[in-house]
């Protein structure tokens, strides 16, 4: 096999392996509802299999990155290889739901692995200067794998089964396994010993494994709780143990040194920023598509798309420019991208445009693209050997940039979503109160708000009607008369003024009846006046059904306005509630964004 087919095929199998990786920290949020339905579970449940997938690769990567710098890169890339495509055997296969989270840990392990190990490979093949290229156009694929999940889950749910979201990656796991056998050379750190640092593995898994629980948890358990406290005080613990201990080793398993490189640092930074920004997309957004406008799957998924549209059109030519002149524009001007698109993002109504929506998605992902070019950055000026540890801290970054993104987003979002449906729930019920109803109907409505807005499912834009709120809008105890303002009222009043004219047609009739009785004797003319009587009768009875049914239907016509009002007050109150997370998100990456300035020091040299 000569040289330029083995990298072809190489960069073909490292493609392959950071699309399937990177896409399985989304896909799977997609399919959380579907799969909680399947195993009939609850949501709290069911968000470990994402959970445990994110909390496994923020932990791992570190230390797989080091374990391999010392024991070989492509032993350990195959041994990780290994673990995913059984994990994602399993999944698919899983009938239980606790199977199924045990197996997405297995997913994790190998995605630790094979992540990190990717940049040190690239370079051992294609040697340093042409790495720098072929690793951004893999950093690209995770880019876009990242950005895809949305899209590529609600297809598969729409048209297929959760199960495929798993399967799809075994028969790529197998090709990829043959490549990197037959393209990459064995390769290791040459300036560290292979004797492994078992203490600073555990203190350093230990440490990132209780911040990245208390991040993704905080907010499910309450961060105050006894809990949470227990495991910050241990996080923060570890963690302080672990440095100080590694920082005075000969062979440290962090490379703190790496740190004092400006572009290493504030590329590892824009890259934990661009973990953040997935969120917003991926769940905050999506959540808003499928949850206050009742979009599909599949169509909040199509509209989340256009933002991997962007990154496969963007990020190579960034990269392209990055290689030829700086990375530092093209990171700033994404930096700068991501924060203006949850800035359009604040500004979000539930009548808007879906040309809107996916004008937002398209800036999003421009800005994600560009930005996710600091992987690249990361490790342009960073010793060779030394590239599979730093791949290992920057692309950790990311995921607790991730993780972060879901504490803080999501544990905001959840907060004014509160303090929305409280909002709520006091407006439905004086719109209700105010409204010209049936005591029995105001009761059973209010009833019927009570419980919906105390239930989880508040969130959801349904029709809050029930069988039991229809029923009692068709009695006729107590029906009010329509209101003079509505265009039921004519109809009411002139139906009246017919029942008085029956009442006194009736009485006609009666007095007819009587004197042709008393003073004419004629039977033809007594049964005929008889018949009058009845059918005046008749008359007035119906008519005054007519006057319930009106009434009836001008109820109905109310309580449907009532129910327009709430539903108007519900997409006011819960749009509001996620512009003000999506500002916090707005905020924190304008804050952030000028770091980017720093990704590259190349003109910095040349003015030197």
């Amino acid at each position: 096999m000569n040289n330029t087919l083995k990298q072809n095929l190489g960069l073909l199998a490292m493609s392959l392996i950071m699309f399937i990786v990177t896409l399985d920290t989304t896909i799977t949020n997609i399919a959380l509802p579907t799969i909680t339905t399947f195993f009939k579970t609850n949501l709290d449940l069911s968000n470990w299999i994402s959970t445990i997938y994110v909390l496994i690769l923020s932990v791992l990567m570190i230390p797989a990155s080091k374990i391999a710098d010392q024991l070989g890169r492509k032993k350990l890339m195959l041994l990780g290889l290994s673990f995913f495509g059984v994990g994602s055997l399993f999944c698919g296969l899983s009938n239980q739901i606790w199977v199924l989270i045990g197996m997405r840990g297995i997913q994790g392990i190998g995605g630790a692995i094979v992540t990190p190990i990717m940049v040190p490979l690239c370079v051992s093949l294609f040697g340093r200067i042409k790495a720098n290229q072929v690793v951004g156009e893999i950093g690209a694929i995770a880019a876009l794998a990242a950005a895809v999940g949305p899209g590529a889950g609600g297809l598969i749910i729409h048209y297929w089964s959760w199960h495929l979201i798993f399967f799809i990656n075994i028969p790529i796991t197998i090709i990829v396994f043959g490549l990197i056998i037959f393209c990459f050379s064995e390769s290791y750190d040459p300036t560290v010993s292979s004797k492994i640092d078992y203490e600073g593995i555990l203190l350093l898994s230990v440490s990132l494994f209780l911040l990245t629980f208390v991040l993704l948890k905080g907010y499910d358990f309450g961060w105050r709780s006894p809990t949470i406290i227990f495991l910050i005080i241990g996080m923060v613990v570890t963690m302080i143990v672990f440095v100080i201990t590694d920082i005075k080793k000969v062979e440290p398993l962090i490379a703190f040194d790496l740190f004092k490189d400006s572009t290493f640092l504030s590329s590892t930074i824009v890259y934990f920023t661009a973990g953040f920004t997935i969120v917003c997309s991926s769940v905050v957004f999506n959540f808003f598509l499928e949850d206050v406008l009742n979009f599909s799957t599949l169509h909040a998924g199509y509209i989340i798309m256009f933002s991997s549209v962007m990154v496969m059109i963007v990020m190579p030519l960034g990269n392209s420019l990055g290689q030829q002149f700086n990375f530092r524009w093209p990171i700033l001007t994404g930096s700068l991208l991501m924060a203006v698109s949850l800035l359009l993002l604040t500004q979000i109504s539930y009548q808007d445009s879906e040309f809107y929506m996916i004008f937002d998605m398209c800036v999003l992902g421009m800005g994600f693209g560009l930005a996710s070019l600091s992987l690249v950055s990361a490790v342009q000026y960073i010793p060779e050997e030394k590239a599979g540890i730093a791949s290992g801290m920057v692309n950790a970054a990311r995921q607790f940039g991730t993780c972060l993104g879901i504490a803080l987003l999501v544990g905001v979002l959840n907060m004014n979503i509160k303090g929305a449906t409280s909002n709520i729930k006091r407006e439905a019920q004086n719109i209700i109160r105010t409204s010209q109803l049936a005591p029995d109907v105001k009761k059973v409505a209010n009833n019927t708000i009570q419980q919906r807005f105390d239930s989880s499912t508040a969130i959801d834009n349904k029709n809050i009607k029930n069988k039991e709120l229809i029923g009692v809008t068709k009695k006729i105890v107590g029906v009010p008369k329509p209101a003079k303002s509505s265009d039921m009222y004519e109809v009411y009043r002139n139906n009246k003024k017919i029942i008085s004219g029956a009442v006194e047609l009736r009485k006609g009739a009666k007095g007819f009846y009587e004197q042709i009785k008393t003073g004419i004797d004629s039977n033809q003319l007594m049964t005929d006046a008889e018949r009058i009587h009845q059918n005046s009768q008749k008359l007035i009875l119906n008519q005054k059904k007519i006057s319930i049914e009106i009434q009836l239907l001008a109820q109905k016509q109310v309580l449907t306005q009532a129910f327009s009002e709430i539903k108007k007050s519900k997409n006011k109150q819960l749009t509001r509630a996620f512009k003000k997370t999506f500002w916090l998100g707005t905020l924190l990456l304008f804050v952030a964004s000028p770091i980017a300035y720093w990704t590259d020091k190349r003109q910095l040299t040349e003015k030197k």
